[in-house]
This record gives C-alpha cells, structure tokens and sequence, in this order.
C-alpha cells in the first residue's frame, strides 16, 4: 500500500479514536466521574486504534506472524506514551502565546506525522 494511503487511513483512524473516546467519556462522566470516564474514554481508544492500525492502516505492510502482537502492543503504547507527552509539551508552551485552539491544531500537526513514522516503522515493523 502507497504510503499516502496509508497515512490517510491513520488519519481516519484517529478520527475514530477521538470519536470512540468522546462517547465513552460522555457515557461514564455522570456515573462514574469525569477523571476516571476519561482514563477509561482514552483506554478505548487507544485499545480502538492499535486493532484498526494492526489490522487496516498497517496490516499490508506488517509481516505476519503468530505471537507478533504482544511486542507491537507494547510498542505501540510506547510510541502513544511519546506522542501524547510530545502533544501536551508543544499545546501546554504554545496555548499562552497562540490560544488554546491554535495550540491545539499545532500539536496535532506535529504528532500526527511523527505518530504515523513510529507507528510504520517501529510498531507495525
């Protein structure tokens, strides 16, 4: 698969996460508190997007092979552990002096090129 085709389903893929994460924080926020609805929203979608990645955005490319999944898993949580810290360092420096929305838009542009090399390369090797 061309690279930008695989870049564009990471993309949806992420749309998806941050669909599936709003959702399941919106249905835990009044039963069981708004801290641990989004600890359990962005779990969701974390555990969403390593099975749609594996299996869709990266499944052509990746090799297969049984008992794979355990070493990617843990990379991929690596990677996102990267990313998210990387995501909230450049919107937490840049909200004061941009706004929060600009910030916000800034660190996704940066994160989702980089998350998609690590995830290509690294993750889904």
């Amino acid at each position: 698969m061309a690279p930008l085709a695989q870049f564009l389903r990471f993309g949806v893929v992420g749309v998806l996460n941050t669909a599936t994460s709003y959702l399941v924080i919106r249905a835990l926020a009044g039963l069981i508190g708004l801290p641990a609805a989004s600890a359990t929203g962005y779990v969701a979608g974390m555990v969403q997007s390593f099975i749609l990645n594996r299996f869709w955005t990266f499944g052509a490319t990746r090799p297969a092979g049984s008992g794979r999944w355990r070493g990617e898993a843990l990379r991929f949580v690596a990677v996102n552990l990267v990313c998210g810290g990387l995501f909230t360092l450049v919107t937490a420096q840049a909200a004061p002096h941009i706004g929060l929305l600009a910030a916000t838009v800034t660190g996704v542009a940066l994160v989702t090129p980089l998350g998609f090399i690590l995830n290509r390369f690294i993750v889904f090797r």
